[in-house]
């Protein structure tokens, strides 16, 4: 999906907007020059009336003035121009248009029709308001992820791993996650207790994928299914996001499985949800409490068999990082 069409033609319209404000407010500045600077309008008359001379002498010679004649007095009105534009506190910037990018011209195109840097910026930023998530993931990203909370004593699994152990493994299959997204059909299952860290690695893999460009929304299970029913019942005008992009994403995180009430209506949509977006090859993030074992009697067969499929399982272990913090005051 990456960014639709629709987004596109907004950026667009931003540009033009850009466009018409900086071509007035150079007509503005003309205009104070012309009321503020005697005779510059004249100036600027004579000096269009002898190019157009000088077009027309290459058409038919004249015996009255020459091209190298017109070249000099033109230099001469221009120098003239110039003088008193700086004598009355203005500068020859001041009748040029202003762009917000002069690489582009605020058109988003370069001139060798390339999309210019401030488009691709301006893509992302889009992709962030979409998301939902802005302003967490300035403080939630692999380059702030903290691997102090995980005990390196305590062994949490029959093999003798670690609590910082698998803190390690599960920040390298996030970031391998990452690396393989535009060459894999991979989907992530983050589940373990509360605060260990689930929904922090969810945002370090939207930072990276966001600002790689490509369209991410985050939803708690609470909020996905709200969206789900308006669309089911015809309610979606009260929706905050359209259903369909909850389909179309290139990656949908849904947070705090199972904190939703669940009911058959429920059941169906995640199926429907995580089986839809497995056949249009879109990646999906699942975060939860809840075990595996537990999606079995908590939804349905058809639920944890798609997931055990075709999802990685990350477990995740920690004392509640909350509380560490807060007692760190």
């Amino acid at each position: 999906m990456g960014i639709s069409r629709t987004t596109i033609e907004t950026i667009l319209k931003e540009y033009e907007e850009l466009r018409l404000k900086s071509a007035r407010d150079r007509d503005e500045r003309l205009a104070r020059i012309y009321e503020t600077v005697p005779g510059y309008e004249d100036l600027e008359s004579e000096i269009t009336s002898l190019y157009v001379k000088r077009s027309l002498l290459r058409l038919q010679p004249s015996s009255e003035y020459s091209d190298a004649e017109l070249k000099l007095r033109i230099r001469e009105l221009s120098e003239k121009k110039d003088f008193l534009l700086a004598a009355n506190g203005f500068s020859p910037e001041d009748l040029e248009q202003h762009f917000s990018c002069n690489e582009c011209k605020d058109t988003g195109y370069t001139d060798d029709g390339a999309m210019c840097s401030c488009f691709r910026s301006r893509i992302i930023e889009k992709l962030y308001d979409l998301s939902h998530i802005r302003r967490i993931l300035d403080r939630e990203n692999f380059s702030t992820f903290n691997f102090d909370y995980y005990d390196s004593d305590r062994a949490v699994t029959k093999s003798g791993q670690t609590e910082l152990d698998i803190a390690h493994d599960a920040v390298r299959k996030a970031r391998a996650f990452v690396n393989d997204f535009s060459t894999s059909s991979s989907n992530l299952f983050l589940c373990g207790g509360t605060g260990v860290g689930k929904t922090f690695l969810s945002n370090c893999i939207a930072r990276e994928l966001l600002d790689m460009g490509n369209s991410v929304v985050y939803l708690s299970a609470v909020r996905l299914f709200d969206i789900l029913a308006d669309a089911a019942f015809d309610r979606e005008e009260n929706s905050e996001l359209p259903a369909k992009l909850i389909y179309d994403c290139d990656l949908l995180i849904i947070d705090d499985l199972g904190t939703e009430m669940t009911n058959s209506f429920v059941q169906t949509q995640l199926f429907d949800c995580i089986n839809e977006r497995i056949l249009r090859g879109r990646h999906t993030i699942i975060s939860s409490n809840l075990s595996v074992e537990d999606l079995q009697n908590r939804y349905s067969e058809r639920v944890f068999s798609r997931v055990v499929s075709s999802y990685t399982i990350i477990k995740l272990y920690a004392r509640d990082i909350r509380i560490q913090k807060a007692l760190e005051g």
